[in-house]
């Protein structure tokens, strides 16, 4: 504009072609079609305004509901009720317009959830996300803002925004640079801030973007690079690890971060029934010319001590031919404690060798309901095939062959234990693992 307003506006009209082309510049540059009619959410704090633009074509539905709420005035009055400086600031709940109610500020939800649009949205500075708890699709109300780049998160939130004004970092830096409890003995949770007043969100209006000026220009959100697709029939191929399968229907496909070697590559995550996710996990190691029956017995070696402190039972073990390709299936069980509860876990593991690879596919449930979703299971084993040269070799296990039923056992632990948000303040670098609106 500046250029505009230091030329001869009269001179330069005369010059019809040269005007016409400061028109489509402005029209292109200030005001992209793209967002010429969109709409941002603008929340209004204490320290200031926080705008955030949204990304319909990546969470549609999580878009169109957070501007529901939002035009509602569902979200006036709350509070960024959990904050965690250098990570982000996390707000939404309805019960944190009641200190009354602060032991369960975390817990509270629009009373509904909507569906996991995960996408591959880095989780940069400036990202706006949803929360949830273990259970993917239990989003609802709650979101977060990140401070700091966290890109661990990606592929597991779903992000669905982006700070865009200089103001809006401003805001995001003074709110998360709040004093906030620590003390875990404290009866209020940790990281809730000390003066509740200066968290609050004041409003949350929905306006259009030409609205909206001193937009920094940002340009694409950063992505992450995906060796998977996913096609709308439910059809998953991942071309890193040479393998596809079908997902179930209202199942949830997760790839998490590979933080161990035995840790499992890609992870389906079902329904809760009974306060337990049923869980199909998926693990895959280069064979380093181990033979299936050396495997089995490396497995069983890492399993001996949960055998022997009776957490684990051997149900069943068989060699069998799946798809033309050597496999071993086994049956166990074993009991965790969960909020005072026991509960009795099944597992159904398979591990078949295919050239160079170990594919490991366990299957965990309550026992009770381990039947009822077996079909389940097999309709993934039977869509599961494997490419003859998956594009790349896996990093091998310090430690030798990855325990299969034992990546179960943790991936169960995780579905059953609900994301605490009490925590000691050394634990707090943990605690960013995971960003739940359950207690």
């Amino acid at each position: 504009m500046a250029f505009i307003k230091g030329a001869n506006l009269t001179q330069t009209l005369h010059f019809k072609l040269l005007s016409i082309t400061l028109i489509v510049l402005l029209l292109s540059n200030l005001i992209p079609p793209i967002f010429s009619d969109s709409k941002v959410a603008v929340i209004e704090t204490k320290f200031g305004n926080m705008v955030i633009e949204f990304f319909p074509n990546d969470a549609p539905k999580t878009v169109d509901n957070f501007i529901k709420l939002a035009e509602s005035g569902f979200y006036d009055g709350t509070l960024f009720h959990r904050i965690i400086h250098d990570f982000m600031i996390q707000g939404g709940d309805p019960l944190s317009k009641d200190s009354r109610l602060i032991q369960q500020w975390g817990t509270g939800d629009a009373g509904y959830t909507i569906p996991a649009e995960f996408n591959d949205i880095k989780h940069k500075r400036g990202i706006v996300s949803m929360a949830r708890n273990a259970d993917p699709n239990s989003g609802s109300s709650q979101f977060f803002i990140v401070q700091k780049d966290s890109t661990f998160l990606d592929g597991k939130y779903t992000v669905f925004g982006r700070l865009i004004t200089q103001e809006s970092y401003d805001v995001l830096d003074s709110i998360a640079s709040l004093e906030t409890v620590s003390d875990q003995a404290s009866s209020v949770p940790v990281d809730v801030p000390l003066n509740y007043g200066d968290a609050e969100i004041h409003s949350i209006k929905i306006k259009n973007y030409s609205e909206i000026s001193n937009i920094l220009n940002l340009g694409e959100p950063e992505r992450f690079v995906s060796h998977s697709t996913l096609d709308k029939s439910g059809n998953y191929q991942n071309t890193l690890y040479g393998f596809s399968f079908h997902i179930p229907e209202n199942w949830t496909i997760q790839e998490p971060e590979k933080t161990q070697p035995e840790s499992p590559d890609v992870v389906v995550v079902g329904p809760a029934a009974d306060g337990f996710t049923p869980v199909v996990a998926f693990l895959i190691e280069n064979t380093n010319g181990t033979s299936l029956d050396e495997h089995v017995k490396n497995t069983r070696k890492n399993l001996q001590v949960v055998i022997d402190a009776g957490r684990l039972e051997i149900l069943s073990e068989e060699n069998k031919q799946i798809k033309g390709y050597d496999a071993h299936i086994t049956e166990a069980k074993g009991g965790f404690v969960s909020k005072d509860k026991i509960l009795i876990i099944k597992y159904k593991e398979i591990v078949i060798k295919n050239n160079d690879k170990f594919y490991t596919l366990t299957y965990t449930n309550q026992e009770k309901n381990f039947d009822s979703d077996l079909s389940i299971f097999n309709a993934v084993l039977d869509s599961f095939e494997t490419s003859s040269k998956p594009n790349m070799t896996l990093p091998n296990s310090s430690s030798g062959i990855a325990v299969g039923i034992g990546i179960a056992i943790a991936v169960a632990i995780a579905a059953i234990i609900v994301i605490k948000r009490k925590k000691k303040p050394t634990e707090k670098n943990n605690s960013k693992q995971n960003i739940s609106n359950k207690s």
